[in-house]
């Protein structure tokens, strides 16, 4: 049997033949009957004018079955058409030459509408066989091209069932893979019609759940959820439905379920769905994926409890770490600042002063005649005396102000971005202040003030001793005053007082 490549096959079923075949071969049956009766008349005598009108009359419908035939597409031209053809050629040129015969010998040789004698009785019995022996040539090449065609039919149409075989094998080898993963797999693959009942659900449901997949089917997804798991999809779900009404496509919906089993125990599942739709788009439910995720909120629980933990201890940490500075940093009596950590703060501010050329006080504050308080009332009584003044002295004074406790009945405060003047007026309110204050038990509590600026290039020792020393005028001079320094010249204090 002949063997086509699949080229020739799709060109031939491509190319429309059987009506072109079909009128080469009603045209070369007129042009055969029309020719073989002329030349039967005029073998019998018959015939006797006219008859180059008649060859003309074949000539033209020969040259239409040719016509009929190259109107077929390029592609389909193969052997039977290609001997078809040459066939054809062969009946116009037989025709072509029965009519230049038949003027050849022609007696008067009368114009061509003008002939009256009747034709030749030899060439009319030579070319009458050669009429018959063309027509049944091209007959038999049209029956082959038809018979070819059909073949080319018939021949695609197996290739055509194979490949069906082919796809019919390779979806049921598909179909018993995936029920093989939907049976084996621990996810659950479900889909839901249009109204968001169960209409498929993978075997792994019992698995997880303890139900049969029958046993759910044709049921909503929501009846083995948890209340509050089940309004939730229902929203989820609503909201798809409704960008669906919007003719807009689905986005992936995530959820967390939870999930009751059959034994009633419940578990969680997350649960991610997407749109089902028909080749041409149509919406025609929901396709979803339920997995088991006990074991990951089990850890996310875990986890979260010890990060509960952790952070507790970080803030009891925190605490202990702010108890340690506080301890580090304040007096324990007054909880002002202490000695330590004021000597720090005002190195650092001393700098900064000097850098970009502010002024800085100081001031000393010594309680009068603490030692007789002590005496008279007791230790405790002088303590609470010193933690009262404390915060007396700290509602006195502005925020940048740092307030110490330097020892004993003795505070010190440094006073940022301050003149000496207004270091006066504040240690002066601040000595009225702590006149007029009623402290518990003791009738009256007085201080002695010492104040001085840093000057340039002043150590932070030679201040300190500047300061000390006007406090001691101020004491001197028979205490609860202000002195104050503006000068470093320690044998001459400037005291405006």
């Amino acid at each position: 049997m002949t063997q086509f490549t699949e080229n020739q096959i799709r060109q031939s079923l491509k190319s429309p033949i059987a009506i072109p075949l079909q009128m080469a071969g009603f045209l070369s049956a007129l042009v055969f009957l029309i020719g073989f009766t002329f030349e039967v008349l005029v073998i019998n005598n018959l015939y006797l004018s006219q008859h180059f009108l008649i060859a003309v009359l074949l000539i033209a419908l020969a040259l239409w079955a040719i016509v009929e035939i190259h109107t077929i597409r390029r592609g389909s031209i193969v052997v039977p058409l290609r001997l078809l053809k040459i066939a054809l050629w062969l009946q116009l040129l037989l025709y072509l030459v029965r009519a230049t015969a038949e003027l050849m010998i022609e007696p008067h040789g009368v114009g061509l509408a003008g002939l009256t004698s009747g034709p030749d009785f030899g060439l009319a019995v030579i070319f009458a066989p050669l009429y018959l022996i063309l027509f049944i040539t091209i007959s038999r090449l049209i029956i082959k091209a038809f018979s070819y065609a059909e073949f080319l039919r018939a021949n695609q149409l197996a290739q055509q069932m194979k490949a069906l075989e082919r796809a019919q094998l390779a979806l049921q080898r598909s179909e018993e893979r995936y029920r093989l993963i939907t049976s084996w797999v621990d996810d659950v693959i479900w889909t839901l019609d249009d109204r968001g009942h169960l209409n498929y659900i993978s075997p792994s449901i019992e698995k997880l759940t303890g139900y049969a997949p029958d046993q759910l089917l044709q049921q909503p997804l929501s009846v083995s959820l948890r209340e509050d798991s089940a309004l939730r999809l229902a929203q989820a779900s609503q909201a798809a439905l409704e960008q669906v009404e919007l003719g807009r496509r689905i986005e992936p919906i995530r959820l967390e379920l939870e999930q009751i089993r059959r034994d009633g125990s419940t578990f969680w599942s997350e649960v991610t769905m997407n749109g089902l739709y028909e080749p041409d788009q149509r919406f025609i439910g929901f396709v979803g994926v339920s997995r088991d995720i006990s074991e990951r909120k089990r850890y996310e629980s875990d986890l979260r409890e010890a990060r509960d933990a952790a952070e507790a201890a970080n803030l009891a940490l925190l605490s202990a770490n702010a108890m340690l500075h506080g301890q580090a940093t304040t007096d324990a009596l007054t909880g002002a600042s202490n000695r330590r950590y004021f000597e720090e703060a005002l190195a650092v501010q001393i700098t900064q002063t000097r850098s970009y050329g502010e002024p800085l006080c100081l001031l000393i504050i010594d309680i009068d005649n603490f030692k007789a308080i002590n005496d008279n009332f007791g230790h405790q009584m002088g303590d609470l005396v010193i933690v009262e003044l404390a915060k007396l002295l700290q509602a006195g004074l502005r925020k940048p102000d740092l307030l110490a406790r330097w020892g004993g009945d003795e505070f010190v405060v440094m006073l940022p971005h301050t003149q000496v003047q207004e270091a006066h007026q504040i240690a002066e309110r601040l000595r009225l202040s702590m006149a007029a204050h009623v402290f518990p038990v003791v009738p009256q509590v007085t201080g002695s003030f010492g104040v001085a600026e840093l000057q340039h290039d002043e150590s932070a020792e030679d201040w300190f001793a500047r300061v000390d020393r006007v406090l001691y005028t101020a004491k001197e001079a028979g205490r609860n005053q202000v002195k104050l320094s503006a000068r470093t010249d320690p044998m001459n204090p400037v005291d405006p007082a």
